[in-house]
């Protein structure tokens, strides 16, 4: 039997017979990878079943493409992968109907939203927010901006077109609706009732849990399990691996053709002194 790997995971998450894979992780364990999705430390085609929650609105959009094709290399022929992201349609839709009761509810499944801007900081926050994943550094290297988490959002168009020309066939999925009987439970607190509730404040407080944010670090008292997550905002989407790509061939697809903007993203490593700074520090361009 294959691996059955959670990527992104968090360190407080466990489920029997799951690995999983974090860049948040100090060290390996039998069960626990530590590093990222674009560079899997499993050989191919190892494992049965990927899931992806909430990882993928994380990742730079010119990386994405090679972190898909790296998910297919792990895979399986006919592998099972589950991704769960905001939904970019639900929200714009939302935002553009002036829906405040939606927000409202969304909110409640993500405190972290930004409230001082009404709807449409509420809005923004799903497609850029702040966080410890990336850093923005000024054009000169020399000033250090913001860290950021949400980095780019998708609808089920952009995600399957990627998904399909990188080796998978897609379907929109709902929630608690996996193929794999595993992934038909909820996330959930361990030791509480195993069906989804909005991981917020209110509900931490209702059943003596602790999860806050202290200088930089979180303290949490207590482990999550299960998969899906967050049924209003999120688009979920499940595939079969049909074909392998390389990380080349995506590469190619999505960030060297001529008739792809990201091209542009590269513009800069024709700056003689950019370029100087940057092989001073030591960095790569992804």
């Amino acid at each position: 039997m294959g691996i059955r790997l959670n990527v992104g995971a968090s360190p407080i998450w466990e489920q029997p017979g799951w690995h999983t894979l974090d860049h948040k992780l100090s060290g390996n364990t039998e069960f626990a990878i530590a590093g990222d999705a674009s560079d899997i430390k499993l050989p191919d085609e190892s494992c049965d079943v990927i899931f992806c929650s909430h990882v993928f609105e994380h990742i730079p959009h010119v990386k994405l493409p090679l972190v898909i094709a790296e998910l297919n290399r792990v895979l399986k022929a006919d592998g099972v992968l589950r991704i769960l992201t905001p939904d970019l349609a639900k929200v714009a839709r939302a935002y553009v109907d002036n829906d405040a009761e939606f927000f409202r509810r969304a909110l409640s499944e993500d405190e972290s939203l930004r409230t001082d801007l009404g709807l449409g900081g509420m809005f923004m926050n799903f497609i850029v927010s702040p966080g410890q994943d990336t850093a923005l550094l000024s054009r000169d290297l020399g000033t250090f901006i913001a860290g950021y988490a949400h980095l780019y959002s998708y609808d089920y168009y952009m995600l399957s077109t990627m998904l399909n020309s990188l080796g998978f066939v897609s379907r929109q999925a709902k929630f608690n609706d996996s193929s794999e009987i595993d992934m038909r439970t909820p996330l959930h607190v361990v030791g509480l009732n195993p069906e989804w509730q909005d991981l917020n404040q209110d509900f931490y407080s209702r059943n003596q849990l602790v999860h806050r944010l202290v200088d930089g670090k979180y303290e949490i008292n207590f482990k999550v399990s299960g998969f899906d997550r967050d049924p209003l905002t999120s688009l979920i989407v499940e595939a079969e691996k049909s074909f392998k790509v390389s990380g080349e061939q995506a590469d190619a697809i999505y960030n060297k053709s001529e008739s792809n903007y990201n091209r542009y993203a590269w513009s800069l490593l024709r700056d003689p002194s950019f370029t100087s700074k940057l092989s001073s520090m030591d960095v790569s361009p992804y």
